[in-house]
């Protein structure tokens, strides 16, 4: 009887609760209709969560305002980031920096425009020049977003350090990551054209990358007090300047 009553006693244990079905993340580079009206905040809400809309609008919405609204971002936010350099000198830095910043980024885009197209062309995508052109200004509009998202840590380090170098290198570390992004998202949309292999794109990503750098080189002073001219008499390599610039630093710091 004792046996009887210890059996009916045990505690009984509940079945296991069904596992709840997540919902699948939205894809963002999904080709649907952007869904609300083609304003700039909306644009920028699309760029950073949902880009394969504004890339939908551009093919078969209302391409021209996309285009305006991503061509705004690009070039305001690459000049607010020169702005935030050119706080580090003052004078007139403060305007010629973002003169350069902004006019120096959409001409890399335009002088590797012609490269996108080509190597996508070669690894199979249906590529026009009017879907390359909207890849790399929706890329630029990108990278212009991520630096402006770090200028406050810019404009810190602008007004507590006197240090040519460590600004300059701050400079090109910030551009680097917003850069990433950018190309990532050119990746993104060729994988959602039909690219299997990102061997040319790969390539194309590197000479926009040394572009960029040789750009930044070629338009200097960026950090710094100014020059006499706008632009620089001498031819430097990018990597070259840096090593100049160091030691000069290290000379007067010294």
């Amino acid at each position: 009887m004792s046996n009887e009553n210890e059996s009916t006693d045990k505690p009984v244990t509940p079945p296991a609760l069904p596992a709840a079905n997540k919902a699948p993340a939205p894809d963002k580079m999904s080709q649907e209709p952007l869904g609300k009206k083609t304003s700039f905040g909306n644009v920028v809400d699309a760029l950073l969560k949902t880009p394969g809309r504004l890339f939908y609008e551009m093919q078969e919405g209302d391409a021209k305002n996309i285009v305006i609204h991503l061509a705004l971002i690009a070039v305001g936010s690459l000049a607010l980031f020169g702005f935030i350099l050119g706080l580090f000198s003052g004078g007139t830095q403060l305007w010629s920096v973002p003169l350069k910043v902004s006019i120096g980024g959409l001409f890399a885009g335009v002088i590797t425009l012609p490269s996108l197209y080509v190597f996508s062309c070669l690894n199979g995508m249906e590529m026009t020049l009017r879907k390359a052109a909207a890849m790399l200004l929706a890329g630029l509009a990108l990278i212009g977003l991520i630096l402006t998202g770090l200028c406050p840590v810019a404009w810190v380090f602008s007004q507590s350090t006197e240090s040519i170098g460590f600004m300059g290198f701050l400079a090109i570390a910030f551009w680097m990551i917003s850069i990433c992004f950018g190309i990532a998202l050119v990746f993104k949309s060729a994988k959602g054209s039909g690219v299997t292999h990102r061997g040319y794109i790969a390539v194309w990503a590197a000479i926009f990358i040394v572009v960029t750098l040789q750009l930044s080189t070629s338009l200097r002073p960026l950090v710094g007090p100014a020059d006499s001219s706008l632009l620089p008499e001498e031819k430097r390599f990018f990597l070259e300047h840096w090593m100049k610039s160091l030691q000069v630093d290290g000379n007067r710091l010294n």
